[in-house]
């Protein structure tokens, strides 16, 4: 599994449309709200690529905590 986060490019009015998208195609993601244009997502490997891709959202791969 693999775990990004996605942030809205759009106007923040659209944010929630825009993820309701990602929502219904992409129904294996877990998707978390962080504010009201950023979200943190779990996904396996191939999903994740397709919604790094996505046209008005930018990723970043989350910062993997190792334990002690």
């Amino acid at each position: 599994m693999t775990t990004l986060t996605l942030t809205f490019n759009g106007p923040s009015s659209q944010a929630r449309k825009a993820l309701g998208g990602l929502l219904q195609r992409y129904r294996s993601a877990y998707f978390v709200e962080r504010s009201s244009n950023e979200y943190a997502v779990t996904a396996d490997e191939v999903t994740a690529a397709e919604l790094a891709r996505q046209p008005l959202w930018s990723s970043q791969l989350a910062q993997v905590q190792t334990p002690r």
